[in-house]
């Protein structure tokens, strides 16, 4: 089966997915006759709701592709394929400066987003300094990443047990939920991810040297330390960016590589695009997930794509004793 083959069904199932995503809610679920109705022209109640309903979509979907790209990408350059795009510390950051925000009394979404994107890189600046006195190996950028990952939860911990009446809002963002981000950060966002994809697929036959080593790779003149940095750098500015619009998600920058591998092999070009696409599904899917079990309440995100993806990786790793070959 080639490639083109491989991937249509997941290209169907994600359209059917934002057609879906579009239809269904807590308030009124629409047959496809009706939304095709509306996005003609129809109630301005139901435009409102649709509208809202596209740019949650569009939240969802590029939350699962950035996740997928960025799990892809650091699973390569570490060498690690269980390497999980928040290993670089940002989800950590992006969480703590977000609590800070709310603990100074700050209502503003805007500003407690900002700060989160803010958060998140300035983790990142933190952790590769670490990693670099240590030659920013492998090994350093995970050891340094996991310690400081630690440290910022335990501080994160604390604030939380501070916040009182909040603290229910806290949690709800920390378990990841795409139903109240502004417009304005869905698209910077979206710009922000679209912009490192392009990087990363400029430098995808770097990435698939280094299936044959670091010392093959640059013996084919392939500087591993710098593409290590300008990689670690985008993947966590995808993170600050996604982390900013949903707050943390868990499992989808595993499960999507992992079941990519499965499917096509090695090869990072077809990688990053089937990842693409089944991170874009298992983002959109879970979302929607949540706005039917959830009965009008907003479940957090991660709940579902753990659900989802933990037995997922269990049945991959079984199934395939290869899945694991970066």
């Amino acid at each position: 089966m080639g490639f083109t083959s491989k991937i249509l069904f997941p290209i169907i199932f994600l359209l059917i997915l934002f057609i879906l995503s579009l239809s269904i809610g807590s308030y009124k679920v629409y047959n496809p006759v009706e939304l095709a109705s509306i996005l003609l022209g129809g109630d301005s109640i139901d435009k409102a709701i649709i509208h809202y309903r596209f740019w949650r979509t569009i939240s969802a979907l590029i939350v699962g592709l950035g996740l997928a790209i960025s799990g892809l990408t650091i699973q390569r350059i570490l060498n690690n394929p269980l390497a999980d795009p928040y290993i670089l510390g940002v989800s950590s950051g992006s969480a703590l400066a977000y609590l800070i925000v709310l603990t100074l009394g700050y209502n503003n979404l805007l500003l407690w987003h900002v700060a989160s994107f803010t958060g998140g890189l300035a983790t990142y600046a933190l952790v590769v300094s670490i990693a670099t006195l240590y030659g920013l190996s492998s090994l350093s950028i995970i050891v340094a990443g996991v310690s400081i990952t630690y440290l910022l939860t335990g501080i994160t911990v604390i604030i939380i047990s501070t916040l009182g009446p909040q603290v229910p809002f806290a949690l709800g963002w920390l378990f990841g939920s795409v139903a109240f981000t502004p417009r304005d950060i869905i698209i910077t966002s979206t710009l922000i991810v679209s912009f490192s994809l392009v990087i990363i697929a400029y430098y995808r036959g770097y990435l698939t040297s280094l299936l044959l080593g670091e010392e093959v790779s640059e013996a084919h003149g392939v500087n591993v330390r710098l593409l290590r940095l300008i990689l670690s750098a985008l993947v966590a500015l995808i993170v600050s960016a996604l982390v900013a619009v949903s707050g943390p998600v868990g499992f989808i920058g595993l499960a999507a590589p992992w079941l990519s591998r499965f499917i096509v092999g090695a090869d990072f070009t077809r990688l990053l695009i089937l990842s693409a696409i089944i991170g874009s599904c298992i983002g959109l899917g879970s979302d929607i997930v949540v706005r039917i079990i959830g009965g009008g309440v907003e479940l957090p995100l991660t709940s579902i794509t753990s659900i989802i993806g933990a037995p997922l990786l269990v049945y991959l790793s079984i199934k395939s004793r290869s899945v694991g070959r970066l």
